[in-house]
Order: C-alpha cells, then structure tokens, then sequence
C-alpha cells in the first residue's frame, strides 16, 4: 500500500491520496491504528523523486491514569527525499534523505508514515477528561485516607541505627 513503482510516477508534480483503514499499519502493543488519509505530493526527476506526506489518523491510546480507552487524533507532514544515487541516509523531525531501491524500482513510504504517527503521540497520555480546554492536565487531588500520627515522621528506623553502628 505504501510502496510505489518509480516508473509509474509521472515526470514532474503528481499526487495520490491513500485512505487507510484499521489494518493499514501496525503501531505496536500500546497504539491502535483507527484509520486516517495520507494524501502524498510526489516531484520526480531523474536524479531524485521527493515525496512530501500529510497524515490524518486517528489512533487508540490506553490512558496512564485511568486505563482507559480513548482516540487521539495525529495530523503531520513530513517529506522523503528518495535519490538515485548511493548515498548515506539521514533523517530528523523535518523529512528524511533516502536512496531507492533500484533492484526493485520502488519507493517504500510505510515506515517514515508509522515513525511520522508514532512521534506524534503524547509522551503522557491522558484521556481528554483530564485535561483543560488548553489541552494541558488538570489538578489532581491527594487525598490522603487516615491519620498520620507526628511521631511517625520524626522517629527513625531502628535498623539505619545499627548500619550506622556497623559503619563505626
């Protein structure tokens, strides 16, 4: 679905627009992939083809606080630089410089498409209900259940006491 023939790309500006369902791709144990567009501007010339990608997928996340299941929705651009010639291959958060296979004469977007999601996600994800209207968490209240009594706090550990002996 991701891999597209060199020589069925068109000279020049072309695009394609892919809608991808549930199946489309594998994020892992902890993401779910929903589906979303992937709509794909291609420039090619003799020496190069430069893929510039949007993504909108939606993904399943399991939220850290409650384990609940939520939506997340991801929308990036990225651009591949695919060239024909052997080249060393770099990326960053911007696109990726890459050689193409010229055994098969194809370009394979699949893995910059699942990168390109997979950064996109929150570092701690929160299900929508624990976050304000500006996307940032909420409060949360600690409660605390039962009385600690004050001569808990300052009374020490019997055991440091004999390490300590131990030491001298």
């Amino acid at each position: 679905m991701f891999r597209f023939k060199i020589f069925e790309l068109p000279e020049g500006q072309s695009n394609k627009t892919l809608e991808l369902d549930a199946d489309a791709l594998d994020l892992g144990e902890d993401v779910t992939f929903r589906g979303g567009v992937l709509e794909i501007d291609f420039y090619r010339t003799e020496q190069f083809i430069r893929a510039q990608f949007e993504v909108d997928a939606t993904v399943e996340l399991i939220c850290d606080r409650s384990l609940d299941a939520f939506d997340h929705k991801v929308h990036q651009n990225y651009e591949v630089l695919f060239k024909a010639d052997e080249i060393e291959e770099s990326a960053d958060e911007n696109g990726a410089v890459r050689s193409y296979d010229h055994a098969s004469q194809q370009i394979d977007l699949e893995q910059d498409v699942r990168d390109t999601i997979l950064l996109n996600l929150p570092t701690k994800k929160l299900h929508p209900r624990f976050l304000d209207e500006n996307g940032n968490p909420k409060e949360v209240l600690n409660e605390q259940f039962g009385d600690i009594p004050d001569e808990d706090e300052d009374q020490i550990d019997p055991r440091w006491e004999k390490l300590k002996d131990l030491k001298d």
